[in-house]
């Protein structure tokens, strides 16, 4: 997935400058809405302070940050007023649990990827009939990101920063997304609302609950103590805190029916478990990492490519990349690693980022680190 055609000069700018725009302009439109007040780092320092030294020069403008990097076998630790225990919310990397979820109930026979979405749930009627698994896990359904619905006035994504959550539960969610008109199938177009379809099909097919399934599948085999997925206030993680979005504390995102598809809060220590899982082929989503279709940003990644839930990619270096990055309306994660290299980056923090600070992060950040090591 390399582009030798372009110069070197080119492409280490091109692909630092937005490894994840779709975030950004996200980011973008909230804190432009919000207003700017100015963000201070929280007091204390935290874990490896080699690896602290190394990364801080990235972390301007934030507030709590928790960092983990790995290198082969190895995994080490930092943090600005937090450490690998505290709890964030990890928004879209919660995408992947989902990806792991499904690849689980292919390898028991219990769906497959060309399942269809009729043949789990009454569909007639409906665009969606025959839309497979392996379409909305790769975002290639042709659904929007979210639906009128859930982005209206009742669930609008502004309204979250003071209210709790989404409106639409479980049930609610599937029947919404099930009356949508598709775009074209097949292209990638990135889609919350296809993953909460088929979190909530995979767990009908199971005979219980996502968060239930979700727990019985990965969490709890796995060891991810410190990961939980809240559908409302109530089974927010004990220690949780309010993010910033524009320096301004805002509301926690509990989802309810759309919280596979971005609800989940994590630790870096659990982050690092999954990617360090994922990298060495321990977890069910290892096996649906395959290129399921271009998933191109241009022109800052033309070469991206999607798989099931995580996007494949290079690093500024020319490193095979396996990513997922997260945003909601207080806070930012990222989880990406280099097959080749071993090495891998795993963040989370509490604040929604702007657009240089994106910039920084999963340009230069991820750059310093999988391409060129932690070393000082």
């Amino acid at each position: 997935m390399r582009l030798d055609r372009e110069p070197l000069h080119e492409r280490q700018i091109s692909r630092r400058a937005l490894f994840a725009a779709g975030a950004g302009l996200g980011a973008a439109g909230l804190l432009a809405w919000v207003g700017p007040h100015p963000v201070s780092p929280a007091s204390g320092r935290t874990g490896d302070p080699a690896l602290l030294a190394r990364v801080e020069p990235y972390l301007g403008g934030l507030n709590r940050v928790a960092l983990a990097f790995l290198d082969g076998d190895v995994t080490r630790f930092a943090g600005i007023g937090a450490d690998e225990m505290t709890v964030f919310e990890i928004g879209s990397v919660s995408k992947t649990f989902c990806g792991a979820v499904l690849m689980d109930m292919v390898a028991s026979g219990e769906v497959a990827l060309d399942t269809t979405v009729g043949e789990l749930v009454d569909a007639s009627g409906s665009e969606l009939a025959d839309v497979t698994l392996r379409e909305l896990a790769s975002h290639t359904s042709g659904l929007p990101d979210f639906t009128p619905a859930q982005a209206g006035s009742r669930n609008t994504w502004f309204g979250l920063l003071h209210a709790d959550g989404a409106r639409q539960d479980a049930a609610d969610t599937v029947s919404d997304v099930l009356a949508q008109s598709l775009g074209p199938r097949g292209e990638y177009s990135y889609s919350t609302a296809g993953i909460a379809l088929l979190a909530h099909l995979l767990a009908d097919r199971a005979g219980t609950s996502y968060q239930q399934l979700l727990a019985q599948r990965i969490l709890t085999p796995l060891s991810l103590a410190d990961t939980h997925l809240p559908v409302t206030r109530e089974g927010l993680p004990a220690g949780w805190e309010k993010g910033l979005l524009g320096g301004r504390p805002a509301e926690p995102w509990t989802l309810n029916g759309l919280a596979p598809g971005g609800g989940m809060w994590s630790t870096s220590r659990d982050l690092s478990t999954w990617m360090r899982l994922t990298r060495d082929g321990q977890q069910p989503g290892s096996a649906g990492l395959d290129p399921v279709a271009p998933a191109p940003i241009l022109p800052w990644m033309p070469d991206a490519q999607i798989a099931i839930t995580w996007a494949l990619a290079t690093t500024v270096g020319g490193e095979d990349l396996i990513f997922h990055s997260g945003l909601t309306g207080s806070h930012h994660s990222y989880v990406g690693y280099s097959p080749s290299t071993g090495r891998g980056l795993a963040y989370v923090v509490n604040s929604a980022p702007t657009g240089a600070q994106l910039v920084r992060l999963q340009g230069d950040l991820v750059s310093t680190l999988l391409d060129g090591g932690a070393s000082t």
